[in-house]
């Protein structure tokens, strides 16, 4: 046995380090209620949230839209062509009567109305009209495909999104775990140094390993909250 610990000392310092055990266990496991609360929704309900609230996605269902609209527009352009005319008119005539002392006159309102239908095409645009709905329904694809590529990039994001924040939770409770165990380890070796049973360059040691797991600790619980944000910017909804 090491003449300079005193049994005494040291039964006094294992039933310090008990109680600093209890005490410091519940004020840890406290220290992330707030965070270890979030409960994540299913991936699907998240995926269907973020469709629903992405900007970039109801840009592209407007463009698809409109290039249905003008393919539609397409088919109906020979109508153009078509032209309805349409006049009225109306007049009055005198006519004068011979007569035996005094010429007679007499008065006849007439009206005309007439109407028609006409075709006007030139050659080069009916010849060209089938190209032109084809291209048409070219772009309309384009576009269609277009937001199937944005759909697929905004599921790739949210999945990694998903998956970091879990990762991050977990990385986080390490941290946390590995903040109360070398709090709890710095507390018991400032027993032992006043006790002399350690050196200072010791306790300097486990003061320093208690201030990078503090520090860790510290920056897993701000990359988790961040990974949290952003995730709930993507989906456009607050996560509990």
């Amino acid at each position: 046995m090491n003449p300079l610990i005193n049994p005494t000392t040291h039964t006094t310092s294992i039933f310090l380090l008990s109680i600093l055990i209890m005490a410091y266990s519940p004020s840890f496991s406290q220290t992330d209620t707030e965070i270890d609360a979030i409960n994540l929704p299913a991936l699907e309900n998240l995926l269907d949230s973020a469709y629903q609230n992405s900007p970039l996605l109801k840009s592209q269902e407007l463009l698809v839209q409109q290039k249905k609209i003008m393919t539609s527009i397409e088919k109906k352009s020979w109508m153009n062509a078509l032209s309805f005319n349409s006049n009225y008119s109306q007049g009055t005539n005198n006519a004068q009567t011979e007569g035996v002392v005094i010429p007679s006159y007499t008065k006849t309102s007439s009206a005309w109305y007439n109407a028609g239908l006409s075709f006007n095409i030139s050659l080069s645009t009916l010849l060209n009209r089938k190209n032109s709905i084809s291209i048409s329904k070219i772009n309309q694809e384009i576009e269609q495909n277009n937001l199937e590529e944005g759909k697929s990039i905004l599921k790739k994001l949210l999945f990694d999104l998903y998956t970091k924040v879990i990762l991050d939770e977990k990385k986080l409770k390490i941290r946390n775990q590995a903040a109360v165990f070398s709090n709890l380890n710095f507390s018991y070796a400032e027993i032992e140094y006043k006790n002399n049973t350690i050196t200072l360059a010791e306790f300097t040691k486990i003061h320093e390993s208690k201030i990078k797991s503090n520090i860790n600790y510290e920056e897993a619980k701000r990359n988790f909250k961040l990974s949290i944000v952003a995730l709930e910017e993507l989906v456009g909804i607050k996560l509990n």
